[in-house]
């Protein structure tokens, strides 16, 4: 996030009124705030890293900034038929898949194509010590949320 984003999200946080809410800018690999946060929404980190050690060390800092029973909202990328056979990938065009890969990797050059299943998913969540509360998926299997409590 850059500090014009943080901005934005502070500005916006204000106007809505309702919400009392605090934003950091860190590198979430190397969190410095033990036990301060009840909720934590990470959307797409890990699809960035093919280390799952790596990712079970980000969830960790994850959960030591959470403080008791605090929230993790975090998604991640299934696997697509063409890598699995148990892929949990429907209702989309195959064509769009290939245009979107065109454009994101060739074109953009974008660094991800880490694809981890749900089974993947839970084991390190609950390695670091994570509950599982849920597992919310798209309409199309791609990219689903996960709801984990401390």
């Amino acid at each position: 996030m850059t500090m014009n984003q943080l901005k934005l999200r502070k500005k916006n946080s204000k106007l809505l009124g309702k919400i009392s809410a605090n934003f950091y800018c860190e590198d979430a690999w190397k969190l410095s705030l033990n036990s301060q946060f009840d909720i934590i929404a990470s959307n797409g980190l890990n699809i960035y890293e093919p280390n799952d050690q790596k990712v079970e060390d980000l969830y960790r800092k994850f959960y030591q900034s959470l403080k008791s029973n605090g929230i993790l909202i975090t998604s991640f990328a299934t696997p697509p038929p063409a890598l699995s056979k148990n892929s949990t990938w429907k209702n989309y065009n195959p064509d769009d898949v290939i245009k979107q890969k065109a454009l994101l990797m060739d074109i953009i050059g974008a660094k991800f194509q880490t694809f981890r299943t749900e089974k993947q998913e839970k084991e390190l969540l609950e390695r670091v010590g994570f509950k599982i509360v849920s597992f919310i998926y798209d309409s199309q299997g791609m990219f689903p949320t996960v709801v984990v409590k401390k």
